[in-house]
């Protein structure tokens, strides 16, 4: 059995500085990246990742995952458990069983979550693992979104437009709706009007979540408003 939580194709698609699980470690990093045909060839590899980890995690979790972790990690408790996780698994590259088991054991940690187990079992270890990595993914999915809109868009050729608007219209369908409301936006950033029969097909899906529809809806009207203006 392997050490690691997260799959390692994962980690070579993302460059250390991008794996930190605090925010405000990663983001500018993100933020400040220049956007030359290197940085953008990586971040499109990194978004790729991202939308594939999260697009598996929907599938193998569900639409709203609680991992089957203890009540500690889904009430108040989850802000004194996130402060001390941090500390132990600062970055991705740190979500390892090893690290995961001996964070359940510290002292204030199994006191927080009420622990009765002399040691923690393989399935705790894991979930706890997954959980903690889809955390980090997440925030760093939305900020690569932020850069590709913010930063990147008027720099991307059309290729690499192309491919960021194929990963994200692909993805969005599979999405639980709290990564749809990121990803809708984006696909509107970079697409334009001409995503308008996307986001129609997107808002009349009954598969879908309403949220999603709803987001969906939202910039299909947003696309007519301009038009009716012009």
């Amino acid at each position: 059995m392997s050490d690691l939580l997260v799959e390692p194709e994962l980690l070579a698609s993302l460059p250390p500085s991008w794996q930190a699980a605090e925010s405000g470690r990663r983001h500018p990093v993100i933020r400040d990246l220049p956007p030359d045909p290197e940085q953008r060839a990586l971040a499109l590899s990194a978004l790729e990742a991202c939308l594939a980890f999260q697009v598996n995690s929907a599938a193998r979790y569900g639409e709203e995952p609680t991992w089957g972790l203890p009540e500690a990690f889904l009430n108040d408790d989850w802000f004194l458990l996130q402060v001390r996780i941090k500390r132990r698994l600062p970055t991705l590259a740190d979500v390892t069983r090893t690290n995961v088991r001996d964070w359940l054991q510290e002292g204030d940690v199994a006191e927080i979550l009420e622990a009765t187990w002399t040691e923690p079992s393989d399935e705790l270890i894991e979930a706890v693992g997954q959980m903690w990595a889809t955390f980090i993914v997440n925030g760093l999915a939305v900020d690569l979104l932020r850069w590709f809109g913010w930063v990147a868009r008027d720099h991307l050729d059309v290729v690499e437009r192309a491919k960021a608007l194929d990963l994200l219209k692909a993805a969005t369908r599979r999405l639980p709706w709290r990564h749809t409301i990121h990803t809708i936006p984006a696909i509107l950033n970079l697409g334009g009007s001409d995503e308008r029969a996307y986001f129609d097909q997107l808002a009349n899906d009954p598969d879908l979540h309403e949220k999603t529809r709803a987001e969906a809806a939202s910039k299909r009207w947003l696309i007519d408003s301009e038009r009716a203006r012009t």
